[in-house]
C-alpha cells in the first residue's frame, strides 16, 4: 500500500527533522487506533512488527546536519508491506479514516493506493533496500564496511527465523510453518554502510541492493515483512529489482 501525503497548501518544500521516522510511527498509531493491532503499541516489548514501512520523498533539496533538518519537495510517500491480509485491512481502514485530515509535520493524507501483490517464485532475487535496513550481529549493529559476508548472513538468518516464529505465534497461523535459511551473493549485491538519525541517536544501517539466494518462501517472507529489525520503525522494506 502506498499513502501520499502533502502540505495543506501549495509549498515548494517542507522542512523535516532528520529524525523524522518517529513522527510517522505516531501517524501509524493514529491509523490503527481502532484496530486490535493498536495493542502492540501499549507493550513495553512488542516484538517483531507484523508490517514493514518506509518513508520516501519526491526530492531532498538540502540537508543541514548542524540544525538536524532537511528540506523536502512534496509529496511524501509512505509505503507499507505485510504478508497478513487482516493487517493490511486494518492499515487501509485507518488510512481511509484519516484521508483529507491534517496529520503530522503539516501534512494531509491525500491518496491511498493498493499496490499489486508481488509473488516470488524463483531464486536468487536482487532486492533494493528502500532507505535503510538495520541488522544486529553478535557485537552490535552490522557495519557493512567492516563485517564479513558470513556475519551478514548470520544476522539476516537469525532475524528471519526469530521473526517468522514470532509472527506465526502472535499474528498468523496461516504463515508457512517452516522457513529456510538464505545466502548473500556478494557479486550481485551493491550494499554499503549507512548512518541514520533515529529517536535522538544514530544507527548503523545497511543501504543499497542485496542479492539473496534461498527458498522462495523465505525470500517472500523478507519481501512481505522486511529485512532485519526495527521494521515497524521504518527500516528494512525491500523492493524486487
Amino acid at each position: 500500500m502506498s499513502i501520499i501525503l502533502a502540505p495543506g497548501e501549495m509549498k515548494q518544500y517542507v522542512i523535516f527533522p532528520l529524525d523524522f521516522r518517529r513522527y510517522f510511527i505516531s501517524l501509524i498509531k493514529s491509523m490503527l487506533e481502532n484496530s486490535p493491532l493498536f495493542n502492540r503499541f501499549k507493550q513495553e516489548r512488542p516484538g517483531y512488527s507484523p508490517y514493514v514501512f518506509s518513508v520516501n520523498f519526491q526530492k531532498i533539496v538540502n540537508i543541514d546536519t548542524r540544525m538536524q533538518q532537511m528540506w523536502v519537495r512534496p509529496p511524501v510517500y509512505l509505503l507499507f508491506s505485510t504478508g497478513l491480509y487482516e493487517v493490511m485491512t486494518a492499515l487501509c481502514n485507518g488510512a481511509i479514516s484519516l484521508k483529507g485530515q491534517d496529520t503530522i509535520l503539516g501534512l494531509k493524507l491525500r491518496h491511498i493506493n493498493l499496490l499489486p501483490l508481488k509473488e516470488i517464485k524463483s531464486s536468487p532475487q536482487v532486492f533494493k533496500i528502500r532507505g535503510h535496513a538495520v541488522l544486529r550481529g553478535r557485537n552490535g549493529y552490522i557495519d557493512a564496511a567492516e563485517s564479513t559476508v558470513e556475519e551478514l548472513e548470520e544476522a539476516i538468518n537469525t532475524h528471519l527465523l526469530k521473526q517468522h516464529e514470532f509472527l506465526r505465534q502472535e499474528y498468523g497461523q496461516s504463515l508457512s510453518p517452516r522457513i529456510g535459511k538464505i545466502k548473500v551473493i556478494p557479486s550481485a549485491s551493491s550494499y554499503h554502510k549507512g548512518v541514520c538519525s533515529h529517536y535522538g541517536g544514530r544507527l548503523t544501517t545497511l543501504q543499497g541492493s542485496i542479492a539473496l539466494d534461498g527458498p522462495a518462501d523465505s525470500l517472500q517472507f523478507l519481501y512481505n515483512f522486511g529485512l532485519g529489525v526495527r521494521t515497524g520503525q521504518g527500516f528494512g522494506l525491500l523492493e524486487v529489482r
